[in-house]
């Protein structure tokens, strides 16, 4: 199940929700006095509330890397990820809450609470009246635009090749075009139909073919290729190859285009 809206890339936004929650903590424990707060004295229950405070804002902070690695994993968010999240910021809230309690808030005290207790009757319940003002923040920040982005697939190109008889044309789509090579006062238009090489001979020039579709590129002076369906070179003495798929077609290169093509495919057989 995605639940894309959760996800923030935004490391401003996830500040801001750490302050939200850190606020949020300060003003329960402060007025409300839950749990046994009440029993401190006001400037020690100010000390409780503001320390359990930053508690939470730094919990909340520790838990934006866990956040980014739970999303490089398939670089989607979903409600397992959102679930371990909060099971995450849980647990290190109560670790962090309790060493705040034992150590910070009542150094000297010998009968507190272990952390059984603390995590069960103090933690628990506080993350759980956090967490409808959390997921609610979490759904507002979320990067919608980002993440529900709809990838659309350009339309494929359709081109027409034509001879100097009117009745020499052939409709393809651009990658179904392959090579071609000149023979005499003709081309010879390589092209897969049905995954299927076939040729067609036309009565033109190649260097008129080459101005009209600017996406081949000339090999040799007899042929031009269509880089999409390059696969490797080959060395054969003195004669530099490329090889086209899908038919394992070897074309050549002659030595007036090699190093154009060499920088537009970085694997040259030397």
């Amino acid at each position: 199940m995605q639940i894309k809206n959760f996800y923030i890339q935004s490391i401003s936004k996830q500040l801001l929700i750490g302050f939200f929650i850190g606020l949020w903590l300060f003003l329960f424990l402060y007025f409300v006095e839950p749990f046994d707060m009440y029993q401190l004295r006001p400037s020690e229950r100010s000390f409780a509330a503001f320390g359990y405070s930053l508690v939470g804002v730094l919990t909340y902070i520790i838990i934006i890397p866990i956040q980014r690695i739970l999303y490089n994993f398939g670089q989607s968010w979903s409600l397992g990820k959102e679930i371990l999240l909060l099971v995450s910021l849980l647990l290190i809230s109560g670790i962090t809450s309790f060493l705040f309690f034992k150590f910070i808030l009542l150094p000297n005290e010998p009968n507190t609470y272990d952390f059984g207790f603390f995590f069960s009757q103090r933690v628990f319940p506080t993350v759980l009246l956090i967490l409808p003002m959390m997921i609610f923040l979490r759904w507002m920040f979320g990067d919608k635009t980002h993440t529900e982005t709809i990838s659309v697939e350009p339309k494929e190109t359709t081109i027409v090749i034509k001879g100097e008889n009117k009745a020499e044309v052939l409709h393809l789509k651009e990658a179904e075009l392959v090579f071609i090579e000149s023979a005499n006062n003709y081309v010879k238009v390589h092209y897969l139909l049905q995954n299927t090489l076939h040729n067609e001979l036309f009565r033109n020039k190649i260097s008129v073919l080459q101005k009209e579709f600017p996406f081949l590129l000339q090999t040799h002076r007899s042929f031009l290729i269509n880089p999409r369906h390059f696969l490797e070179w080959k060395r054969a003495s003195s004669q530099t190859m490329l090889i086209l798929k899908p038919n394992v077609t070897e074309i050549p290169v002659s030595k007036t285009y090699k190093k154009a093509l060499l920088e537009k495919f970085v694997n040259p057989a030397e």
